[in-house]
């Protein structure tokens, strides 16, 4: 069926947001979850060390670096997720 200009196929996971919707393939959907997930942890952790002082919107809002990447998987492993 088509919506607007995406189509949905029998068995496609709708995801909605402000934004708009999405149709997910159901082969794509633990991907699409997992990467979305990471997203939000990366965001939360983020905005809690910019809070914190540790790093600044510079280090934060651009490519990682390596410190920073390890600071961000310590802070998953100490939270369980």
């Amino acid at each position: 069926a088509r919506m607007g200009q995406a189509t949905a196929m029998p068995g496609d996971i709708v995801l909605g947001a402000r934004g708009g919707i999405i149709f997910i393939p159901p082969h794509l959907a633990e991907e699409v979850v997992v990467s979305s997930e990471n997203v939000r942890l990366r965001d939360v952790f983020g905005h809690q060390s910019l809070r914190e002082g540790k790093y600044n919107s510079g280090e934060i809002d651009m490519q990682w670096s390596p410190q920073i990447e390890e600071d961000f998987e310590n802070w998953k492993r100490e939270r369980g997720e």
